[in-house]
């Protein structure tokens, strides 16, 4: 039992060495949080301290600002009373405007309706000269076809000629050699009277050959009456096409001052379209002058809890700014701009929207 009680007594220091070991680990991470709490805490102050005089200085700032709000709220108000005297003269100014629009408007109608009977016009003559050139194409193509058969049929007539004429050499040499063969053979008339009459044969198939040639040049004569007539025809047509020609020209010429026309009416319509971007330009600045007089929309600071553009929640560093022009509530920097306005001459802040529209104004009112 004593040896038993003291193994028990050996495992007892054993775990109470452990369990002081651990407790001494136990109290060193302690120590170790405890330090780590006290830089925490420390930080958070300085941080309360350095948030703490940054709101001052921003409560000092927006009450600076509440007070320059509020004076141009009275200059406004004292300018709204000036402006609302011009609001009948700038309806009236609208009425008139509005009046002339629909007038240029009628113009522009009718003038592009004749751009288009000229555009057809054009189309429809472009139409006709290409058929005309296609024929007349065509028939120069004929043309140089009959040339090359006429060429051909005056050098065949050429060598029917030579041949005719061979043959009456032909014929007046065998009627030399029969008178000679008579006066000089008599005694020989048999030979002779055979002669003779292979001469006559002879003579009478040269006779055939010469009424088939004969006959073959009065058909080629009449091929080439017929296409003398057919070369005086397509000359005729020929003269019509020269005919064509000019009254193209005279086309191209008409085609030429209607371009003209056109150009000139084009460069109306462009001249239009531009008075028309003006006036309509005047209307949008009657229209936001005339909203301006019936009272613009200036936003609470309570009803805006983001910035209309990035949408970005306002807290104590993100400040909240009024446009001067539409009256919303943005950060500062989708306002970081400033331009002057009818209502104040000095430059005032807007809003990105409202600073591209009011510049934009400014150039296409520049010449």
């Amino acid at each position: 039992q004593l040896a038993i009680a003291k193994n028990n007594i050996i495992k007892l220091q054993e775990e109470n060495h452990q369990l002081r070991s651990e407790n001494t680990l136990i109290l060193m991470k302690t120590q170790h949080h405890l330090e780590a709490t006290k830089v925490d805490v420390e930080a958070e102050l300085q941080t309360y301290k350095h948030s703490r005089q940054g709101l001052d200085e921003m409560y000092n700032e927006a009450r600076r600002q509440l007070r320059e709000e509020s004076q141009l709220r009275q200059d406004m108000e004292n300018e709204l009373v000036v402006q609302v005297s011009m609001k009948h003269e700038i309806e009236l100014a609208m009425k008139l405007l509005e009046k002339d629009i629909h007038e240029k408007q009628d113009t522009l109608i009718g003038l592009r309706q004749q751009l288009e009977e000229v555009k057809a016009i054009n189309v429809e003559m472009y139409q006709k000269l290409q058929v005309s050139e296609d024929a007349m194409k065509e028939k120069n193509e004929i043309i140089g076809r009959l040339e090359d058969k006429t060429n051909q049929i005056n050098a065949t007539m050429k060598q029917l000629e030579q041949r005719l004429q061979q043959a009456e050499k032909a014929q007046v040499e065998a009627e030399a050699e029969d008178e000679k063969l008579k006066q000089e053979y008599v005694n020989k008339s048999e030979s002779l009277q055979k002669e003779f009459s292979q001469k006559e044969k002879q003579l009478l198939q040269l006779e055939t050959d010469l009424k088939i040639e004969k006959e073959w040049r009065q058909t080629l004569e009449d091929d080439l009456q017929k296409e003398k007539e057919t070369v005086s025809h397509l000359r005729i047509e020929t003269q019509e096409i020269l005919n064509l020609k000019k009254e193209f020209l005279k086309l191209q010429e008409k085609n030429k001052q209607l371009k003209r026309i056109c150009q000139d009416q084009e460069a109306a319509l462009q001249e239009l379209a531009s008075k028309l971007s003006e006036s309509k330009l005047k209307i949008e600045d009657i229209k936001e002058a005339n909203k301006a007089l019936q009272g613009q929309v200036w936003l609470k600071d309570k009803e805006a809890t983001h910035c209309k553009l990035c949408e970005k929640e306002f807290s104590l560093s993100k400040r909240k700014h009024h446009c001067r022009n539409c009256g919303e509530i943005f950060c500062n920097a989708c306002s970081d701009n400033e331009l002057p306005l009818p209502s104040s001459p000095k430059p005032v802040r807007v809003c990105d929207s409202c600073h591209a529209i009011l510049i934009q104004r400014c150039s296409s009112n520049v010449p």
